[in-house]
């Protein structure tokens, strides 16, 4: 694997079949850990359900198992609902458990939508330890630079990051939110489509370049996760399949961000 300065995760909701059915999770993070970490990617982005709806020993085999493998939980991922409902409760309850076991370096959070999703985050958050960064999951359509200089207004101050999600952004759309608001992006979620279906981002190889190297031009510093690929939400999803086209946008994402010669984009 190439050396590159920005980490590449892999979010754990990418390799799980049931992450929008409401069944509950289909697989042990623990069972993947080797595999993940083996295949070079820079850490682990763990889906909330997957801790949520599972057991302490399995905490404790995430933990064990990054040790072993020298694979960092490095970002939880969860949305963080704004109501008073038990299931809301338990839910956030759940999450500031889970940042004083795990000590990510950061909580990416989907926040319901208006003010009062900002609002409530600003309360809550003070429950979170100071050294875990808030990264703001910008909905599609929200990554541009008037998304994002709505989102830095209403979150001031040098705790909160903003993630967008630049293969599904025209490029020079793209590199106007990263010239603009770069040392606010905080990660980058590589999802990309063909023809309406998750799709590798080397399947639209000139486009992705095109994102690649304009983060290098523009030094970008955060990180990436991998956060859906070619087969994800598919008839007779397979989980093997999933990993292997994964590990091929990893490849391909690193070799690029490797390189040193200029590109004209």
């Amino acid at each position: 694997m190439p050396l590159i300065s920005s980490p590449i995760y892999l979010s754990t909701m990418l390799l799980e079949k049931n992450r929008s059915n409401g069944k509950g999770p289909s697989l042990l993070v623990s069972d993947w850990m080797e595999p993940i970490g083996e295949a070079g990617f820079g850490g682990l982005e763990i889906w909330m359900n997957h801790l949520l709806f599972s057991s302490r020993s399995e905490w404790e085999l995430i933990r064990e198992k990054g040790l072993e493998s020298d694979l960092a939980s490095a970002l939880i991922a969860s949305p963080l609902p704004a109501d008073d409902s038990d299931k809301s409760r338990r839910l956030r309850d759940a999450l500031l458990e889970a940042c004083d076991y795990f000590r990510p370096e950061g909580l990416k959070l989907r926040l319901p939508k208006g003010e009062e999703g900002v609002d409530f985050l600003k309360t809550w958050v003070r429950d979170v330890p100071r050294e875990i960064a808030v990264l703001c999951d910008c909905a599609e359509g929200e990554g541009g630079v008037a998304g994002l200089e709505r989102l830095r207004q209403a979150l001031p101050g040098g705790r909160y990051r903003a993630v967008i999600h630049p293969f599904l952004l025209p490029p020079a759309e793209f590199e106007a939110a990263l010239e603009a608001h770069g040392d606010f992006i905080g990660n980058l979620g590589v999802q990309a489509r063909k023809e309406k279906a998750w799709a590798r981002i080397q399947d639209d190889k000139e486009a992705s370049l095109k994102i690649i190297a304009v983060s290098r031009r523009l030094a970008y510093k955060g990180t990436w996760t991998l956060e859906y690929t070619q087969g994800a939400g598919q008839a007779g999803e397979d989980i093997d399949k999933l990993f292997d086209a994964s590990e091929a946008d990893l490849n391909f994402l690193a070799e690029n961000l490797a390189r040193t010669t200029a590109e004209k984009v």
